[in-house]
């Protein structure tokens, strides 16, 4: 937890995107903000700043298992439903972890978290 608050405080985006992570690290926060609306006729979170939180809990979340700076090699993500004007929240699952590369994927969701939002996958160099 404590890489974790290190992390972000250094990040300009953690503070814009209000993340915050659980006090067990398990799961991470995106605090709503209006700046965070991509669309106001429908009111939906951004899709760059849900990829970006998505993004980001994953370099957050490989930084706090490995001690050192990880950088991002590639990234996809799939759009599986709209989003509403409040927080969003996600989980990180580590998929592969070798000496210079691992692989993660973190699911974000709002109020349900049945009904997922988004998923992103990532490559990351380590080190």
């Amino acid at each position: 937890m404590e890489r974790i608050e290190a992390y972000a405080a250094k990040s300009p985006l953690a503070t814009w995107l209000g993340f915050k992570a659980a006090a067990d690290a398990e799961t991470f926060t995106l605090t709503f903000n209006e700046a965070h609306i991509g669309n106001p006729a429908i009111k939906a979170l951004h899709g760059g700043v849900i990829s970006a939180f998505l993004e980001f809990v994953m370099q957050a979340d490989l930084t706090a298992r490995t001690g050192g700076g990880v950088s991002t090699v590639n990234m996809s993500i799939e759009y599986l439903s709209s989003s509403r004007p409040e927080n969003m929240t996600a989980r990180v699952r580590l998929l592969k972890e070798g000496r210079r590369i691992a692989y993660l994927e973190a699911e974000g969701w709002q109020s349900d978290e049945t009904r997922l939002v988004a998923v992103a996958r990532g490559c990351f160099k380590l080190g």
